[in-house]
């Protein structure tokens, strides 16, 4: 990325100094793939809301083919921490308020997306209507950080230069809080949940340790690299299929070197913003759903606590009392002598707290069906216009990608379970996204990680924000107040952070302890 040299290292009163990508004007969400017409359409469905809600329903509704009614679904080999993690990430790069679930529009009302900025053709077309992500899309935690100390200063502590605000009256291990119990945090998102809330916490408590001996600047791009490589050698190591992840891991490094064969589909804009892939946000990124547990532990008093128990507050948005304070060890592997749990399969199924939503998280006058985020999500995508599973599978394989994607038949012989023949036989060669993804993390890898189609998404998004912005794979250093490349290797984590070789998440725990 080319830098245009500053006149002057003043920097005018309130604004905080860009760096990476986290200067640029938000960007938009677009398509990775826009040449490709949606599943409805493929099913002569896009004008008939009614029957698509139907089938969102048999697949994701209350006793549909994603619900686990038989609590059946075996752990995966994620520690449960990664769920929030996930979470955390996912709050980071995306936001859209403007979208709506029920609305209906039609394909040219919905031609807001960036003129799909696709590798192999398209283009921007000027007079389409965006739709706006209200979050950078560059890993630069933002939601901890908001505009820095200058221009976000209800995050930061005035009386030690670059310190966050850590801990309130009630709780010195809980976020920072104003009277009325509101968390002063870069993104209010990232209080929904106790565990999310507490995951913030650790990393505003990361970024005052490693601020020592360095000024804010420092410490915040010190901070983002280390969170950046979690993301991806821990992260997406962890849930995606090995076969992609070592093939994007190799191209990516070349692509740090060279500049050129990776990322496969161009998701950055004319005005050099990345977007964000509606593919990515709608359907491969909630694959984070199927890892919810119904009860965790949070510490030694407390071995198992409902996700949403309103007696404990676990849904969110209060203060968190002494008594609830996380206690990672038990979801994280943290301590060899104390157990700790994981997070359920990658797979289609989804837990019954998240196919029967509480009313603090979707209103007492919510439906039946909008209480289950699988029909929510798998809405969501007819609302935006997903292609089918097997459009993306295809194009993916012809742009490299080694994908090992679904057969009819085995998309069929799930579905007959409840659908009537004749639709089991179609929606199995033009499958919901979402659902694809999902199933095919169920059956071509057992629930352990990700299928080949939710993994190649994944590692193409999360790959264009390392090698479009200033990250651990392209380091700048600063030199009269502009910044430049650095004549160095790939950066790598602190040494004295890693316990077992290489840094994960419980090292970041370990450290702030």
């Amino acid at each position: 990325m080319s830098h245009t040299p500053a006149k002057s290292k003043k920097q005018m009163h309130g604004v905080s100094k860009a760096r990476g990508c986290s200067h640029l004007e938000l960007g938009s969400f677009s398509r990775m793939f826009c040449n490709e017409t949606s599943w409805a359409e493929d099913l002569n469905l896009e004008d008939k809301p009614e029957e698509v809600e139907r089938i969102a329903a048999l697949l994701g509704g209350i006793n549909g083919v994603m619900h686990d009614t038989r609590l059946s679904t075996p752990d995966s080999c994620v520690p449960a921490a990664y769920t929030f993690f996930a979470q955390f990430i996912d709050h980071d790069v995306t936001l859209d308020t403007t979208s709506d679930l029920h609305g209906g529009p039609t394909k040219h009302q919905l031609n807001f997306l960036a003129g799909c900025p696709h590798a192999h053709g398209g283009g921007v077309n000027p007079h389409t209507h965006r739709l706006p992500n209200l979050r950078s899309a560059s890993l630069d935690l933002d939601c901890v950080y908001g505009f820095g100390p200058e221009a976000s200063p209800h995050l930061y502590d005035d009386s030690q230069p670059g310190r966050l605000l850590v801990g309130n009256k009630e709780n010195p291990n809980d976020v920072p809080r104003n009277r009325v119990g509101t968390a002063l945090i870069g993104d209010p998102r990232n209080d929904e949940n106790i565990f999310v809330s507490q995951m913030q916490l650790l990393f505003l408590k990361f970024h005052n340790k490693r601020l020592v001996g360095k000024n804010f600047e420092e410490a915040q791009q010190d901070v983002r690299y280390h969170y950046q490589y979690l993301v991806w050698n821990d992260f997406l190591k962890r849930v995606c299929d090995e076969a992609v992840f070592d093939f994007a891991n190799t191209e990516i490094h070349e692509a740090a070197k060279t500049g050129e064969g990776f990322p496969k589909f161009k998701l950055v804009d004319d005005c050099g913003r990345i977007t964000m892939p509606v593919e990515f946000s709608v359907a491969a990124y909630r694959f984070g759903h199927s890892l919810v547990r119904s009860i965790y532990p949070i510490n030694a008093d407390y071995p198992a606590i409902e996700l949403f128990d309103e007696r404990f507050g676990t849904e969110g948005f209060s203060a968190v009392p002494k008594a609830l304070t996380v206690d990672w060890s038990f979801l994280l592997d943290i301590n060899e002598c104390q157990n700790y749990v994981m997070s359920k399969s990658i797979d289609h199924l989804l837990t019954d707290e998240l196919i029967r939503l509480p009313n603090p998280v979707v209103g007492k006058f919510a439906s039946e069906n909008d209480r289950s985020l699988a029909f929510r999500n798998l809405l969501r995508g007819y609302v935006l216009h997903l292609p089918s599973g097997q459009k993306v599978a295809s194009a993916l394989q012809n742009s490299g990608y080694p994908i090992n994607g679904l057969s009819s038949e085995e998309i069929e012989a799930v579905l007959a379970k409840k659908f009537e023949a004749s639709m089991a036989k179609e929606l199995s060669k033009h499958t919901p996204l979402f659902f694809y993804i999902m199933l095919e993390s169920s059956i071509k890898n057992n629930g352990k990680r990700l299928g080949s189609v939710g993994s190649a998404i994944l590692t193409e998004v999360f790959g264009t924000m390392l090698l479009h912005c200033n990250s651990f794979l392209k380091p700048t250093v600063e030199t009269n107040g502009c910044e430049a490349m650095a004549d160095r290797d790939i950066w790598q984590p602190d040494a004295c952070l890693r316990q077992n070789g290489d840094f994960t998440l419980a090292d970041v725990v370990r450290y702030v302890q």
